[in-house]
């Protein structure tokens, strides 16, 4: 399995990627429309700007899957010392169960793990399991509302950098 950094000409790629994996992953858990709302072209765009910016890692196994980890995005989380964050990590589900999302998340690590966070949506049961196998723990549960439906998402954190 090749997996490299995404480059700027792997945008509608990723955005394929992203948008099938969320159809796959989320259909029953997300509303449709939350779903949908996430276009290919919305996505590439997305993704465009990602990678331009240069500020996060995303790891590309083209065709099959990506990881992106960058900057705390909670300052609370950041003041106490967990400085990335899993941005991002999907596979399509042909892809799944083959040890390339352990092998995108180490790529997408780097050299040194940090103290790092994520948030899973709490039902995506797969997704938890993954974690916690990596040395996560939940942290907390965080509650939000997508298009008048109660959604809960499980904060995770690394304490020790993940165990891939």
């Amino acid at each position: 399995m090749q997996i490299r950094h995404a480059r700027p000409e792997d945008a509608p790629m990723l955005a394929g990627i992203h948008v099938a994996a969320w159809a796959e992953t989320y259909h029953g858990l997300l509303p449709d429309t939350e779903i949908a709302r996430y276009d290919h072209e919305l996505r590439t765009r997305q993704w465009a700007r990602q990678i331009a910016t240069g500020t996060s890692r995303i790891r590309l196994a083209p065709g099959l899957g990506f990881a992106q980890v960058g900057p705390q995005r909670d300052p609370a989380l950041a003041a106490r010392g967990y400085r990335d964050e899993l941005l991002a990590l999907y596979l399509l589900g042909a892809a799944q169960g083959r040890g390339l999302g352990r092998a995108l998340f180490a790529a997408a690590l780097g050299p040194r793990p940090d103290l790092m966070s994520a948030l899973v949506l709490d039902s995506n049961a797969r997704a938890c399991r993954f974690y916690e196998r990596s040395g996560a723990r939940h942290a907390d549960t965080l509650s939000e509302t997508v298009d008048g439906v109660d959604i809960r998402d499980r904060l995770y954190l690394w304490d020790a950098g993940p165990s891939l």
